[in-house]
Formats: C-alpha cells, structure tokens, sequence
C-alpha cells in the first residue's frame, strides 16, 4: 500500500510539472482548418484530432474551426463560389491561418481568386499534385506535398503480391490525365505491360493472365478460361467515366488481380471492395480505416499531420519556409489488420516496410506473455507467503487472545471488592459492568448518557458534559466527579482512552473508582497541612515580631538610661538621644498599627467606606501632599491624561496605598525622577493609577517575594516589611489588583488596577 501511494504520488507530482510547463497565459490562435471531402468522413476527425495532439506538444493554443469542401458534390464553379463563403466567414472569425487538407481544397482556395486568399497565411498538406502555376501567384501560401511514386509502389505489390494486373481507375477529368501521365513517365520502361482503353468491355476477358507486351488480345480469347501465372506485371487503366459495375465486379475475382487506390472520389471510394484481392495506394486517404486498403509507398496521415503542425507554427511565428512547397518523406506502410484479413504473413514483408496499427496485445506478445508467467509466479509467491502469514497471525492472535483471557481474569480479581468499574462509551450510551448495574440498582445491559447524569452533583455536572462532549478530542482524560451511587454523594474518577482506528468509529473505554477514602486521605492531609503552616506563620510571625519590636525597645531603653545616669552630655547631645528615641517609639508604634490593620482586614474587621470618586481629583491631592516631602535633586512629575474618571473606592484606603507607593519610591530613589499618574487602555473598562520612579529596581527573582510579609532586601532598611501585603489587601477589597514592573538598575512601576464605572 505504501508503495502504491508513493507511485500515485509521483505521478501527480509528474503531472503538476507538466501543467506547470505550459505557459500560464498561452495566446489561443484561430486556424480555420478547411476539409477537401465531405462531414463524417472518418479521417477528417482524425486528422483534427493529430493537429491538436501536435499543436498541444507544439506548445501552441489553438481554436480551431472546421469547414468541408464536400468536393465530389459540386463542379469546379460552385465548388470555388463554396470556397469563397468559407473565406468570408473565416474572415468574420479572425481567422489568423488557414489550414488545408489535400488537393481539390488547395485549388479551390487559389481558384476562387477571393482577395483575403491573398492576405491570411495559408498552409496545407497532404496535396499530391500542387498547382505550380497558381502557387507562384500566392507567395502568402505554403505547404506540403506527398508526390505519388507509382513505380515504388508497383515494386512493393511485388515484393509481397509477386506478379499482377494491378488495375487503377481514371478517367478524362484533369486530376486523372495528370495521375496517368505520372505514371506513366514513371513506370515506361521498368518492365511491365502498361494498358489502356476507353472500352470497358475490353476487361472482361480479364481471366486470360499472361501478358505479352503491345500485343493486342482478340476477342477469342476474351471468352477463354485460362488460369497460368503471370511472367509480367500487368497495368491496367479502367476507364471510370464508362467502365460497367459487372465488369469490375468479373475483373475482381481475378486470383492475380488487384486495385492500386490513386485517388478518392465518388468514382473510387468503394471500388476496392470488389476486389478479392487487397488494394494497394499511393495516397494515404482512407488507410488505417478501410479494410481492404492494405498500404503503399506515401506519406502517413500521422507524419501528414506533423509536417502540417510545424509549418503553421512556423508561420504564426512570422518566418517563411526555405520553399513554398516541401516534399513529405514517404514510407513503406502496411495496415496489420488487413495483413491479417488476407492471410499475409508478418514474416513474408521485408524489414524495411513499417507495419502500423498492430494490437498492443499483438506488438507486445512475448513479454506480455513473459510478464504473465512471471506475474502469475509472484502471485503464487505471494499468496504462499501470504499463507504462512497468516498462519503464523492466527497463532498470534491464538496466544494474544489466551494472554487477554489471562489478563482480564487477572483484572477481574483485581478490581473486585475495590469498587472499580469497567466501562465502555458507544455513542450516546454506556455498557458497564453488571456490578456497577446491581450497584446502582439498574437492570444489566447498556445505560444512557441521560441516566448516568441524574447521579452527578449539580456543581460538577457542567464539567461532566463538557468533558464527554470533547472526549472524541482526546486520547486519554481523567475527570473527578462527586456521584450519588451508593446512597450518599462520594467522589468517583472516570477515566477513559479513547482507540482511533481506520475505517472504524473511536472506540471510548475506561474504569470507574470509587476514590472517596483517597479524597479523605488528600483532604486530612490538607488540613494537617495547613495546622503546620499555621504553626509555622504563627512562630515565624512570633519571631519577626519580638525582632522588630525588639529593635526599637532597645534604643529607647539604653538612650532613656544614658540620659538618665550621665548628667555629663551636652544639650545638643541630649537632644540627639531625645530625637532617637522619638523615631523608634513612631516606628514601635507604626509596627503595633500595620499588624493590627492587618489583622482586621483578613478578619474583615476593616471597615471601607466605598463611595464614587474622581481619579483625577484624588490623585491630584495625593500630589499636592508629597510634592512638599519629595525634595531635590528628585524631581516629582504628575502624568495625568485629560480624560477623568470615576471609580468607585474607599479613597482613605486608596490614599493609603499610594502613598506607600510614593514613600518607597522617595525611599529607594537617590536622584532621577518619581512619576504619578494614571491612564485608560482603549478597549478596556480599567483605569491604571500608578507610581513610577527611577530608582534601584527590584530583580525579576524577587518581584513576587516583595509582596510577602514581613519581607525585606535589606535588614538595615527601616520598616517592618508589611506595607505592601496591606496593599494588596486594600486592593482586592476594592476589586482590583497590583501590578508591578521593575528592572534593576533603571526603576520600577506599581501600578492599582480598578474598574471604571459610568
């Protein structure tokens, strides 16, 4: 099957090429293409369908139109007044060629004297005697011509035929002297007994076989039956215009006697036929189609058609041929089936003669024959492997299936007691264990989807569905749901594969377990988890506590003490220990504030005050307050867009944090500026308030530890380290969230993020 698919592959990667090599906006180009004889006439249709096949290898467009002289149906005036009205016509199409096809059409076309025969490029072919005289008179007219050569072709009849009376039909019109008088300048002298005679009844001795040349036969011997072999080819002109149908029809039956075929009209289409012999032609009209026509010494309608298909693309081309008429090359040509008809043997024709129109099946025998042999040896190759194949898959499977047995009882012992199911999806239904069935008091068999989800608890029977909705999507799911099938709601996990496989639907197979004492276990350890994070946030809190309680305790005790027992310091001194002192009860005091503002808020104890607020305003006020406490060299900028707008807050609260904001960034900030504004990203309902500065940064690993209790970079810094974790607090009451962006080095941006409201 691969194979196969990498072959068809090629193919149409072979084929894509192909259509790629022709020119994507090919010019179509108009040929008029103009028939010498009558519509259906079967190599007319041919001949179209070559022209097309070379114009297509050509590379050329073409559209062609095809116009039938019919030249047997009319005399020389209204054949050339016919003519005429193809070439207006053709005109009035835009022809930009005209093609033509053999002699009566070449003529008429040059006879009819219609001016625009002398402008539109014209090729023909196929024409066995062009009108010199007339050519000269139409340089614009080009083509090629496939002289008859009678005496090669009387040397074939032969070389196959051995001596005969080979009889042509000619009459007195201009087209017949012309073929006598060339056969004649041809065959004079050559050795054969050439005859003539206006009397028809002249032949009907005809059975009288030897011939002695100029002499003349006595009407005794016409009546006489004597059968001898023939010493001297015979040829024999039958006056068509008066010769009776019984005397062709006596001639015929003539053991030695046969037709040479020179010319097609309504005088000779049919005539071969009452010949017991095989007609031989030195034209190429009707071979290939007519069974008695068996071949001659002409040009092939296919090589015809190609000398044809190249002079008109060369003339569409704007060149002109080296001469105005070409000579066709002539073959040696037999048609395989009239061989086969007369019972001439292949192997009695000389090498150089071509035989056309053999069967594929006939040309190709012997390797076909060869091919079978070996195809039917493959086969049987194939279908012994394919034997052993799949013996030795039914042993597989024999194995596999005694393993699965094993392995279901294996699963079975397992899962009983263990309140685990086996399930399986199929549509919109679900088959399940018998257990599972007995346990949900259902009779066994298949259960639908829409009984299963009455069993499902409210709150996760959305999470069900979309999960069973998706499960063509995935290939393996667990889901945890809490189910009421024993009585009482327990946590159950369904989990399932699903199988793909070709040509089949997805098979959706899984097991259904009870996982509520794991649930149990999860949520005691949960709890136990938390009682030691309790413990160890109580301790931690504990020890930071005494730490930075400690600190300020111990400042205020031992300056207290120094001014207490040394009376020696000077009053600058004393006030030094005064301001100290001073500063670390505010800061004992702020430490004793932030935790129990902390602790109300997680509580819920804090009260907000929510009320609606303009952004602008409150910033502004914030602004005012700091820009007296940020002092030089930092500068203090306010971004404020020209936009207000309302949100609804506690603004004491939201004063509070950005004010933390602000005292960090004076804090942390030795020169540069300290940024406070806000903006309302479009397409959102938010406003961004935020304080940006130039200060030291905070590092990416520390950006989320920032916002921790307790948490400080540096031990020296002043501080207790929960002004940002009421911050976010403070926030998310009001409905909002901190964002930060920092970069060490370069500064750093809080912003509070809050809903707008109309």
């Amino acid at each position: 099957m691969k194979h196969i698919k990498a072959v068809a592959g090629y193919i149409l990667i072979l084929s894509l090429c192909l259509v790629c090599a022709h020119p994507a906006h090919a010019e179509t180009r108009r040929i008029a293409l103009i028939h010498s004889f009558e519509p259906g006439y079967p190599p007319a249709a041919k001949a179209l369908e070559l022209l097309q096949k070379e114009f297509s290898l050509l590379g050329l467009d073409c559209d062609v139109r095809e116009y039938y002289l019919d030249c047997d149906r009319y005399m020389e005036e209204a054949e050339n007044l016919r003519m005429a009205g193809f070439v207006d016509d053709l005109s009035a199409w835009g022809a930009e060629l005209i093609a033509v096809l053999d002699d009566q059409a070449a003529y008429a076309l040059m006879a009819c004297r219609h001016p625009l025969a002398h402008e539109i490029p014209v090729v023909f072919s196929g024409v066995n005697y062009p009108n010199i005289s007339l050519l000269l008179q139409y340089p614009n007219i080009t083509g090629y011509a496939d002289t008859p050569d009678y005496l090669r072709t009387i040397r074939m009849i032969e070389s196959i035929m051995g001596k005969s009376r080979i009889c042509l039909m000619n009459g007195q019109v201009f087209l017949d002297r012309k073929i006598w008088h060339a056969l004649n300048e041809q065959c004079r002298g050559q050795g054969f007994a050439i005859v003539t005679s206006t009397e028809g009844a002249y032949f009907a001795g005809s059975s009288y076989h030897r011939v002695r040349e100029r002499e003349t036969i006595s009407p005794i011997l016409k009546r006489q039956n004597i059968d001898v072999l023939l010493d001297t080819t015979k040829i024999v002109r039958m006056t068509s215009d008066s010769i009776a149908i019984r005397h062709l029809m006596w001639l015929g039956r003539g053991d030695n006697t046969l037709l040479l075929y020179t010319k097609r009209d309504y005088t000779t289409k049919r005539v071969g036929m009452l010949f017991d012999n095989p007609t031989f032609q030195t034209i190429n009209e009707g071979f290939g189609f007519a069974d008695y026509l068996l071949g001659g010494y002409f040009t092939p309608l296919e090589s015809q058609i190609r000398y044809m298909a190249t002079g008109i693309k060369e003339r569409l081309e704007g060149r002109m041929p080296r001469q105005q008429v070409t000579e066709c090359a002539k073959q040696y040509v037999l048609n395989w089936h009239v061989l086969q008809k007369y019972g001439i043997p292949l192997e009695s024709i000389p090498a150089e003669y071509t035989v056309m129109y053999i069967p594929f099946s006939e040309r190709y025998r012997y390797p076909i024959l060869i091919g079978s042999i070996l195809g039917a040896v493959f086969v049987l190759t194939v279908i012994v492997l394919l034997s052993f194949s799949l013996l030795r898959e039914r042993r597989r499977k024999r194995e596999a299936l005694r393993n699965l047995l094993y392995e279901h009882e294996t699963l079975c012992l397992a899962i009983e007691g263990n309140s685990t199911y086996a399930w399986r999806l199929e549509g919109d239904s679900v088959s399940c264990d018998s257990q599972f069935c007995e346990l949900i008091h259902h009779r066994p068999g298949r259960l639908l989807l829409d009984e299963i989800t009455p069993y499902i608890h409210p709150d996760d029977l959305p999470a069900f569905r979309k999960n069973i909705a998706a499960r063509h999507e995935r290939t393996h799911h667990k889901g945890q749901y809490r189910c009421n099938f024993t009585g009482e709601f327990q946590w159950w996990e369904f989990s399932y594969n699903t199988i793909h496989t070709p040509g089949h639907a997805p098979i959706i197979a899984g097991l259904l377990q009870n996982i509520q004492e794991l649930k149990d276990h999860e949520q005691e350890l949960i709890e136990s988890r938390e009682l030691a994070e309790q413990a160890e946030l109580k301790q931690s809190f504990l020890n930071n506590m005494s730490h930075e309680i400690r600190t300020p305790l111990n400042a205020i005790v031992g300056f207290s003490d120094m001014l207490a027992n040394e009376p020696e310091f000077s009053n600058e001194e004393r006030q030094e220990f005064v301001d100290i002192i001073n500063t670390n009860t505010k800061l004992l005091l702020k430490l004793v504030g932030d935790v129990l503002e902390l602790s109300r808020i997680e509580s819920g104890n804090l009260s907000f005050t929510f009320q609606r607020e303009s952004v602008c305003r409150l910033l502004d006020d914030v602004y005012q307050t700091h820009s007296l406490l940020i002092r030089p060299p930092l500068q203090f900028l306010k971004d404020f867009p020209p936009e207000d707008v309302q949100v609804n807050v506690d603004p004491m609260r939201l004063t509070q944090v950005l004010t933390n904001f602000l005292n960090n960034a004076n804090k942390f900030t030795k020169g540069g500026s300290i940024r406070l504004g806000y903006c309302c990203p479009s397409g959102m309902s938010e406003v961004h308030l935020y304080v940006e500065d130039t200060g030291i940064g905070i590092p990416h690993s520390e950006q989320k530890m920032i916002f921790e209790r307790f948490y400080k970079r540096s031990e020296f810094s002043q501080g207790v380290g929960l002004g940002l974790s009421i911050c976010v607090l403070i926030v998310e009451k009001m409905g909002g969230r901190i964002e930060l962006r920092s970069e060490e080095g370069r500064g750093s941006r809080f912003t509070v993020v809050l809903p707008c409201i109309e």
